[in-house]
């Protein structure tokens, strides 16, 4: 049997005013040496696509809510979100990624719910969910936000929709803006591509 290596002891890190001062110390030469660019969280005058699976709507509906609450917190005018529902959480990257490819959106958000259960099916479900979005925002050019709750059991869920954790729905939206406003940085700009 092979000798069990020692982890390294943790390096202790004094907490107090010194630390964020140590940070930007570090992070001045990055800074000095290249533009850096964020997006900002008013989305006045942008457009979002937001995609909706029916399945476990009990949840979605409220994440969507959420979604709808955060937009219109951040800027964004009821008129400029278009909704689309989709059976479940595996349709939502074909929808997302057509959304994302008129042209017509700055971001779009996908909204879903999947909750374990004894079979493999939930694994099939993820799987395909994460990686179609993944590939509508990189076959596009436009963020596609991943807004799909992976959860054990419902009340999972429904804490995460408004519950003891928040609501999800509205993260994603707060993401989509800030993606969308970056993309729009980037581009006016030259330093990203249109979309495709």
């Amino acid at each position: 049997m092979a000798p069990r290596l020692a982890a390294a002891p943790a390096r202790r890190q004094r907490v107090g005013a010194a630390a964020p001062a140590r940070r930007a110390a570090a992070l001045a030469p990055v800074r000095a040496a290249a533009e850096a660019y964020e997006g900002d969280l008013v989305g006045s005058g942008m457009k979002f696509g937001v995609v909706v699976g029916r399945f476990n709507d009990l949840v979605t509906k409220l994440l969507l809510d959420g979604a709808m609450g955060a937009f219109k917190r951040h800027g964004v005018a009821e008129a400029d979100v278009d909704v689309a529902w989709v059976p479940g959480s595996f349709e939502l990257p074909v929808v997302g990624k057509a959304m994302a490819k008129s042209g017509k959106y700055d971001a779009v958000v996908c909204i879903g719910v999947v909750v374990r259960g004894a079979t493999t099916h939930y694994d099939a479900v993820v799987g395909g969910a994460t990686s179609g979005m993944l590939n509508a925002s990189t076959d596009s050019g436009v963020p596609v936000i991943f807004g799909v709750l992976t959860c054990d059991t419902m009340e999972q869920a429904l804490d995460r929709a408004g519950g003891k954790v928040g609501n999800k729905g509205g993260e994603a939206a707060v993401t989509a803006v800030e993606m969308g406003s970056l993309m729009r940085k980037l581009r006016a700009e030259g330093k990203a591509a249109a979309p495709w």
